[in-house]
């Protein structure tokens, strides 16, 4: 309430919790208390025998959410219990006679951006688990909270630049497509788009006039079981306001393509201001938020602390940069300002005396620029060397050497002095010359040689 200035909310969407009722039914009587349909559609399986909840479930989530009045509700519902013979069964007779805090039907003409369960609180928690957990010490869960706090800003940046800079394609020559695809953004235009795109499957006749009061059905031009069923329309003479029965404008927030396929036939070709939810355009936050008179929420106390001093300080900087994106005019002056006021921040002391209380080198520190160089370059954990299989050392040694006669290229299995060894037994004398005595030594090594060779393979 505090952080809304005081301003309950219209719907608060919760599960079952009788606490939670009860505070809300204290605190906010004027909020309307809505129940989530997802845990209560979930819990048809725990109450209902399960071989009627295999037969009948999917017929009562179609009345659930394709009852678009609470009388048609009421008839299909009833006609359902009577044919399953489940009037007596007392869990479903309570969800009955709360039918107005949780059915579409009851709850459909009530703003909530189009949810209709507690998503966005889950979704929130889901969101929070992949940072924080129960192990987490407190000065760690608030070194992971800001982390998680930070990427959420970081993905909501990409999104407000997405929604600035890049423009959807505009599929159709309608004007109205054209208007909004400057205004909202993408991911609310991608769904006016697809209304704008559906609205010329449908045409608009009149139905009945009162004195201020003109009713309109809205038909597609194929009919069949699978198609939308004729949507009524209610047009106000006096204030010139159109509503449809489908209630997607009032739940949703954005025209739903009854209304576009009316206004076409009104010829409107661009969409009127009153039909545009300034929280869907891309201005939406540009402005100020809170209350800009700091001592409703600020007072003397909160600023001794730098968290109170930074929160004030943030906020009233928001809003002079909202204002100041506007034009680029206005951003190039903001920025020479914020450059003038850095300078005389940092002349202020502790005790808020202006002048040089700078020292001199602190001064012509700010003048010298700075030049920042390469860093030198560090080798990484682990490089060196890399190991080198034995086949690769040997390859880099070069060719391999005979150990018989000690020539390159060869080894002694292929030694040319080696003789087959069929040819062991063939040397006769005359092969040698027996006159000099140093060719006999040299002869019988080389015999003595092969003998051993011989004998080494086997022979």
């Amino acid at each position: 309430m505090e952080s809304n200035s005081n301003q309950a909310p219209r719907i608060i969407i919760t599960d079952q919790d009788a606490a939670i009722a009860k505070g809300i039914s204290i605190v906010m009587p004027s909020t309307f208390h809505r129940f989530c349909i997802w845990h209560i559609l979930n819990k048809f399986s725990e109450k209902i025998n399960a071989m009627v909840y295999n037969e009948q479930y999917h017929l009562l989530v179609r009345i659930i959410k394709n009852s678009e009045f609470p009388a048609e509700f009421e008839e299909r519902w009833n006609e359902a219990m009577s044919n399953t013979g489940l009037q007596c069964h007392e869990w479903l007779q309570t969800m009955y006679d709360i039918r107005g805090r949780w059915v579409p039907a009851y709850v459909k003409h009530i703003f909530s951006t189009g949810m209709s369960s507690s998503q966005r609180s889950e979704s929130g928690h889901s969101f929070l688990k992949k940072y924080v957990n129960k192990k987490n010490s407190l000065m760690g869960f608030i070194t992971r909270f800001n982390r998680a706090l930070s990427h959420q800003r970081h993905e909501e940046l990409v999104a407000n630049h997405v929604d600035l800079n890049e423009q959807p394609r505009v599929t159709s020559s309608v004007m109205m497509e054209s208007q909004m695809v400057k205004i909202y953004t993408k991911k609310v235009f991608m769904l006016f788009q697809n209304e704008v795109v559906k609205s010329n499957l449908y045409i608009c006749s009149k139905k009945e006039t009162f004195s201020n009061m003109k009713t309109y059905v809205v038909q597609r031009l194929e009919h069949g079981p699978n198609f939308d069923r004729p949507r009524e329309l209610q047009y106000y003479t006096d204030t010139d306001f159109v509503s449809c029965s489908c209630r997607t404008f009032d739940f949703e927030g954005y025209p739903c393509r009854h209304m576009i396929c009316f206004l076409k036939k009104k010829q409107v070709l661009l969409l009127p201001e009153k039909y545009i939810l300034r929280r869907w355009t891309k201005n939406a936050k540009i402005g100020s938020v809170c209350e800009t008179n700091a001592s409703n929420y600020m007072d003397d106390s909160s600023l001794q602390s730098l968290m109170g001093r930074h929160g004030m300080l943030s906020q009233k900087a928001q809003v002079l940069v909202d204002d100041a994106t506007l034009t680029d005019a206005r951003s190039t002056f903001l920025l020479g300002e914020f450059e003038m006021l850095n300078l005389r921040v940092n002349e202020i002391d502790d005790g808020g005396n202006v002048g040089k209380i700078k020292s001199k080198a602190s001064s012509q520190s700010r003048e010298v620029q700075q030049v920042i160089e390469d860093p030198t370059g560090v080798g990484a954990k682990g490089c060196g060397k890399r190991l080198r299989s034995s086949k690769e050392k040997a390859m880099s040694k070069g060719s391999r050497q005979c150990s018989v006669c000690g020539v390159n290229g060869h080894d002694k299995r292929t030694c040319p002095k080696l003789t087959d060894r069929s040819n062991v037994g063939n040397f006769s004398e005359t092969q040698y010359d027996y006159d000099d005595p140093q060719d006999d030594e040299r002869d019988d090594a080389t015999f003595t040689s092969i003998a051993s060779s011989n004998f080494y393979f086997g022979m």
